[in-house]
């Protein structure tokens, strides 16, 4: 057996969807007629480990069976650069699921934000570089927003994956049947709230009640605008009536109009304006002496 200690790093396992026990026992059948014949892909790390990553089923099984295997090394600058090759080698596979597609494209985006590398905002010539969902929408020919959703669905599927891993298999392998959108629901929950997923129908039914939650939030957020725009209109209005301010306010403000309106009667010989007069005044009277 090849003498080489290799590690499986824990970050980089969720870029390894496991095969189905079929698919699994058939890649047994082949290595053990025909020997292992693709290398073993590794990283030296900056700890001086051989990290796999690319071969974990091929690993296990030679393992098992005490078969030597091959190994090839590749060069990486750090544990971000070793995520986004192995999504790229993940998206391209021929037999990947549109839901595989999109959990992968969301791992890469995650790991180029953190990375950076290439995608990074800067000014150039003036002008800002594109955003790096801009870039991967490009890439793989999809709007903006499903990279965006991509990244959701990824984080949510990870975060179910912390107490039930073969749950998240499940349902990126399509055994599960669970509702893409159900599963995005997880993405914005605060990270500190523990979330414990038992089964398909457990995670039905915390989404459900996530999403009565949440609506129930929002409704509450536009009765609070509602309270708050009524609120906003009686305060313009006692603002902008006379009947909502205080009567010596109300006289003051008869007041200017009686001399705007009698200046304007006298001195333009204006007869709207003296039965405008005459209207005000029965209007300070009525102010003045009202019970």
């Amino acid at each position: 057996m090849t003498a080489i200690s290799i590690v499986q790093e824990e970050a980089l396992k969720k870029y390894i969807i496991p095969l189905s026990k079929e698919e699994f026992d058939l890649l047994e059948q082949n290595i053990l007629k025909d020997g292992c014949l693709d290398p073993l892909k590794l990283w030296a790390n900056e700890k001086g480990q051989y990290v796999l990553v690319d071969g974990h089923n091929r690993l296990k099984i030679c393992e098992k069976h005490g078969l030597d295997f091959k190994t090839e090394f590749i060069k990486f600058d750090n544990i971000e650069d070793a995520k986004i090759w192995m999504a790229n080698n993940q998206l391209g596979r021929r037999n990947l699921t549109q839901d595989q597609v999109s959990y992968y494209r969301g791992l890469k985006y995650e790991s180029l934000k953190k990375n950076n590398k290439g995608y990074h905002q800067v000014k150039s010539a003036g002008q800002n570089e594109p955003w790096t969902y801009e870039i991967l929408a490009q890439e793989y020919n999809v709007s903006a927003s499903t990279i965006k959703r991509d990244a959701k669905f990824a984080k949510a599927l990870d975060r179910i994956g912390r107490t039930n891993p073969e749950l998240k298999y499940d349902i990126l392998s399509g055994t599960t049947k669970v509702k893409k959108g159900d599963v995005m629901l997880f993405a914005d929950v605060d990270p500190n709230q523990k979330l414990t997923f038992k089964n398909e129908a457990d995670l039905h039914n915390k989404a459900n009640r996530l999403r009565n939650k949440m609506l129930t939030e929002i409704e509450g957020q536009f009765k609070q605008s509602e309270v708050d725009r009524i609120e906003r209109a009686r305060e313009d209005l006692k603002a902008s009536d006379p009947m909502f301010n205080t009567k010596d306010s109300r006289v003051s403000r008869i007041k200017g109009q009686i001399l705007s309106a009698m200046n304007k009667a006298i001195q333009h010989n204006d007869l709207t304006a003296f039965k405008e007069l005459e209207e005000l005044i029965k209007k300070l009277h009525s102010v003045l002496f009202a019970v």
